[in-house]
């Protein structure tokens, strides 16, 4: 039987690929892969016909080789990866090795007979494109949240893989004390330039932990000023965010950023500059410093 493939590092994605695998899926199984015991068990309940599980894997990358020859095997119709770096990384090797396209921050995905097409966003945002892929398999990293995941059902079969020992030796792992979650967040605070210096961070950072979110930034924030970590960057090359809610503080809204958060509901910008381009693609817009306008909502709530 025909298979559809779906490949993620995290619970949340991987659940999201399968009900985009369910919509194209034309009688061929889904199998997914997962990384941890915890997603393979969640990932049979919704959506996948059969789960592999890697076993003692340190490395989401370690599990490449395995996947291109047992890909070269079943040959897959399509193969349809999360987009965190990880992932990308993954899929990328992937496409290489069975020589084929892949399409990036997919989305609407359908079937013209044995064709596959795919949406996805071009010119920072302002226009979408449909594009038609003939090869086999099909390849896509799908943009994140443009999907309901499925309902749970009845568990299929879980498959544990062993992965060969790495050519890597991990000295020492230590958590990323930086780390954020600004992909999964229902409140997005973003900083930009505004933004006079970085003690002055903690405006946003207590702004976001009243809200019960995370703090972004723009990408001179992150790459030039080294203030954030760059997983935290926000825009056409950084992270894509869908918040409820997002507050800019301080981000005048180049077209890069603004392709970034295009999808989140409802967008407030805070900033002193009435022609920034980010005032205009605002739903409110507070036009003044941010130094006096963010102490004060801070005071409104009590933070």
């Amino acid at each position: 039987m025909s298979k559809i493939w779906v490949i993620s590092e995290t619970q949340s994605t991987l659940l999201e690929l399968l009900a985009h695998a369910k919509g194209i899926a034309q009688g061929e199984s889904i199998v997914a892969w997962s990384f941890s015991a915890e997603d393979a068990q969640a990932a049979s309940q919704q959506g996948a016909d059969l789960v592999y599980h890697f076993e003692g894997l340190k490395r989401p990358e370690d599990c490449t080789e395995e996947l291109i020859k047992r890909a070269k095997a079943e040959l897959p119709v399509a193969i349809l990866c999360g987009n965190s770096k990880r992932a990308k990384e993954i899929a990328a090797r992937l496409a290489a090795a069975l020589d084929v396209g892949l399409i990036s921050e997919g989305f609407n995905l359908k079937r013209n007979g044995d064709n596959f097409l795919s949406d996805r966003y071009i010119y920072g945002g302002l226009c979408v494109t449909t594009q038609e892929v003939t090869a086999k398999p099909f390849m896509a990293v799908m943009a994140a949240k443009m999907a309901e995941p499925l309902a749970k059902g009845t568990s299929c079969p879980v498959e544990t893989v062993s992965t060969p020992e790495s050519n890597v030796k991990f000295v020492e792992l230590r958590p990323n004390q930086a780390k954020c979650d600004i992909c999964g967040a229902n409140v997005v605070v973003c900083v930009g330039r505004g933004i006079s210096k970085e003690e002055d961070l903690e405006l946003a950072r207590r702004l976001a932990a009243k809200l019960g979110g995370e703090v972004g930034c723009t990408r001179p924030v992150a790459e030039d000023l080294h203030w954030m970590p760059e997983e935290a960057y926000i825009g056409i090359s950084g992270q894509t965010v869908k918040p409820v809610l997002y507050i800019g503080l301080g981000v005048s809204g180049q077209i890069q950023h603004l392709s970034g958060i295009r999808d989140s509901k409802t967008i407030i910008a805070i900033d002193k500059n009435e022609n920034a381009p980010i005032i205009e693609s605002a739903d409110y817009a507070l036009v003044g410093d941010l130094y006096q306008i963010v102490p004060a909502l801070l005071n409104e709530l009590g933070a």
